[in-house]
């Protein structure tokens, strides 16, 4: 694979992060309904199951952010060719759809119930 042919692989990457966390997202709450998580009380107050969701959104949501924040040099360098630069700026812009993706599909397991 040739130096240049990797930056095919920029939009992509932020909607790849997104894949993967609706993947754990989904299967935790597959396994926690399950197993009964949703009764297991932490506190008193909130669910184990509710607790783990929530740690996953915040970890997908940052995990989304630093996507973004990594791909932002690529769509602003000022050097190379003009095809790198439109791809770095088309993955930047990616990475920001699938941050609001993130934050718009999975921000739900904070108020909604869990299993029925």
């Amino acid at each position: 694979m040739r130096a240049g042919s990797s930056r095919l692989l920029l939009p992509a990457a932020g909607f790849t992060v997104w894949a993967l966390a609706f993947v754990l997202i989904y299967a935790s709450l597959s396994f926690g309904c399950a197993f009964g998580w949703d009764e297991v009380r932490l506190g008193g107050l909130v669910s184990l199951q509710r607790a783990q969701l929530v740690l996953l959104f915040l970890v997908a949501t940052a995990a989304s952010a630093a996507a973004a924040w990594a791909l932002r040099p690529a769509a602003f360098a000022d050097g190379g060719d003009p095809p790198g630069r439109f791809l770095g700026t088309v993955g930047f812009g990616a990475a920001l759809a699938a941050l609001a993706s993130t934050l718009a599909t999975f921000a739900p397991v904070l108020a909604l119930s869990t299993c029925l």
